[in-house]
């Protein structure tokens, strides 16, 4: 199933109705989970906050969870502080879904960045993220990335951004995916010197948790969307590159956003 491009962040909602309309109960894992099977969704540069009354949009976690992956350390366990599930599913004293490791790695931002340098029309500018730690394929595996790759494309001076992901949860997962994977279209935009594109989710598997439902049909219930007032600033190219060396300073406006809590 796909949607075609969402425009506002009001209009995420239309997520929430096709997944009430289209979903079919299943139970991986043994926990009860409504959910599409191969969804895909495109929204406009920037939409990026799945902010509803119905729901506690928390910007200071995300700001965290931000700033950890730009911190890149799988073994940076201080996100449990503030999340808890973190903490259950940490293994071998590491944490598989930081996804900085992935995007600061060595086929990381650099690696895009060159690539699209030296051929702009290349169609092999991808982040591979799941599959690339021997941890991933453990079968008895608590943490395993839900994204497989990012891929990165500039067509006509805008670069889009696909992520190909294998799960997807409607409520916490998205709301965390949109402004992360915006955050790091737009970082490989600026350092490219091009304009931020549209953004594609693909997902295997976009679902909401049975433990879940009852917020879900409350934001369906009331439909109403609560803009986020504390937004990031857009990044500039003397703080992009200070960022892809995963360095936070608060002398640019985008670092200092990150860590006003």
């Amino acid at each position: 199933m796909e949607i075609s491009r969402i425009n506002r962040e009001e209009d995420l909602i239309y997520l929430y109705r096709a997944l009430e309309k289209e979903g079919v109960w299943t139970s991986p894992r043994g926990e009860k989970t409504l959910e599409i099977e191969n969804f895909t969704y495109s929204v406009a540069p920037f939409v990026r906050f799945n902010s509803f009354a119905g729901r506690n949009y928390n910007v200071p976690y995300l700001k965290r969870e931000m700033a950890w992956y730009i911190n890149a350390d799988p073994t940076d366990l201080s996100i449990a502080e503030h999340a808890k599930q973190w903490g259950k599913i940490v293994a071998n004293g590491k944490l598989n879904s930081n996804y900085g490791s992935y995007w600061f790695g060595a086929y990381g931002v650099k690696y895009i960045v060159s690539t699209l340098q030296k051929d702009p029309m290349s169609r092999r500018a991808v982040i591979p993220m799941y599959g690339t730690d021997d941890d991933h394929m453990d079968k008895d595996a608590k943490d395993v990335p839900c994204t497989i790759a990012i891929e990165f494309r500039l067509r006509d001076g805008y670069l889009n951004c696909r992520a190909i992901m294998r799960s997807q949860d409607i409520l916490w997962g998205m709301g965390n995916d949109l402004p992360t994977f915006s955050f790091l279209q737009e970082l490989v935009a600026v350092l490219l010197n091009a304009n931020v594109g549209t953004l594609t989710i693909s997902v295997g598997s976009f679902h909401v948790y049975e433990s879940r439902i009852e917020m879900f049909k409350s934001i369906l219930s009331q439909s109403k969307y609560e803009p986020i007032a504390d937004k990031p600033p857009r990044i500039g190219r003397y703080e992009a590159h200070n960022l892809i060396e995963k360095s936070i300073n608060p002398s640019f406006e985008f670092s200092r956003w990150l860590q006003n809590l």
